[in-house]
């Protein structure tokens, strides 16, 4: 009787919605694990020395900087000018943490 009722063609739509739904989830856990990683790094890095945490930190913000730059390009002009606004502040950031790194070395 439930053989009446199937629809072919909505299931295989189905199957492209989980798999795509699925795909979606891997990439949110993936950026999320990214995102820890870019966060914890300086902190674990900070054990060993703080030149090593400033560098950790630097390379962090100057991989956002650029991927957020990027980012913005595919997006639409109101987000555009935001993100490009977020890169910008992480590139000023950036300068300043690899200013303080560059004092500390010189310093040493």
């Amino acid at each position: 009787m439930s053989e009446l009722f199937r629809n072919p063609e909505q299931d295989k739509e189905d199957a492209r919605k989980v798999a795509a739904i699925q795909r979606e989830n891997r990439l949110n856990l993936k950026g999320l694990l990214l995102t820890l990683a870019i966060v914890i790094a300086p902190f674990l890095a900070l054990l060993i020395s703080v030149e090593l945490a400033l560098a950790a930190l630097a390379a962090g913000l100057l991989f956002c900087a650029v991927l957020t730059w990027t980012v913005a390009g595919q997006m639409g002009p109101g987000s555009r000018s935001r993100l490009r606004t977020a890169a910008v502040l992480n590139a000023f950031v950036l300068l300043m943490v690899v200013a303080i790194l560059v004092m500390r070395l010189v310093g040493n």
